[in-house]
């Protein structure tokens, strides 16, 4: 005799249950799969010489020299307290026209070396590391600059060493 509902068929909810345990496999293939692809691209290329800087951007109508006056006066008082030992972070967040480091203290991560505006490319990879820039201009409008960290390739080491050498023969050369 029916009572009108239909009764629980045990095997399908057992069958559910299988496909549960595969879903989660699957998710966890996928993880595995994922944190094993973010090892690999995540390493650095060491063949590729990168520097870590941050900046304070402040810009300026390239057309308004009055602008571009209010805007110099600015970096260079921004520099000053920098010097005088207030936060680069602190100082770039509150001042950098920067969206895309200001949030960060200023900070543009590591960038390879050919990345930067050339201006700014002089100075990361020459200064010491910890060193303020005097003001520097490129066509985003004025930047202070401080190099945090920089990782040379082999290659540019080995460039390094030569143009040293050269320069100590030349030194020698002339005495």
């Amino acid at each position: 005799m029916s009572s009108g509902f239909n009764e629980p068929d045990f095997d399908s909810a057992a069958e559910v249950k299988d496909r549960t345990l595969w879903w989660w496999a699957a998710v966890g293939i996928l993880v595995i799969a994922f944190l094993g692809a973010l090892f690999i691209w995540g390493r650095s290329d060491p063949n590729v010489s990168r520097v870590r800087a941050r900046h304070i951007l402040i810009s300026f109508d390239q057309n308004d020299p009055a602008d571009r006056a209010r805007a110099l006066e600015r970096a260079q008082e921004l520099r000053q307290r920098i010097v005088d030992g207030e936060s680069f972070s602190k100082l770039a967040k509150e001042y950098s026209n920067d969206n895309f480091s200001a949030n960060r203290g200023g900070d543009l991560n590591f960038q390879e070396k050919g990345s930067l505006e050339q201006a700014v490319e002089d100075f990361v990879w020459t200064a010491p590391i910890g060193q303020v820039s005097e003001v520097v201009q490129t066509k985003y409008g004025f930047h202070i600059i401080r190099v945090e960290d920089r990782y040379l390739s082999e290659a540019d080491k080995y460039d390094l060493e030569m143009k040293r050498r050269a320069m100590e023969g030349e030194t020698a050369g002339g005495q």
